[in-house]
């Protein structure tokens, strides 16, 4: 079983974006897809956040 970690999703469409929470067991890479709220996308940037804050990362990603 995996630790589950809190990350914030910026998910960016050609006229607009949004932001979700979600609980992953890791940082996706660059590339990867991820399922949101509005379907698949892929991952354009993410960026660990070491420390004691309520997330461990942001995620970046845009619909196809």
């Amino acid at each position: 079983m995996w630790p589950i970690k809190r990350f914030m999703i910026t998910i960016e469409a050609a006229s607009w974006v949004d932001v979700e929470d979600v609980e992953l067991p890791r940082l996706p890479e660059v590339g990867e897809t991820i399922q949101t709220k509005y379907g698949t996308c892929f991952v354009t940037q993410t960026d660990a956040s070491p420390g004691t804050g309520p997330y461990q990362g942001k995620i970046v990603c845009r619909m196809p």
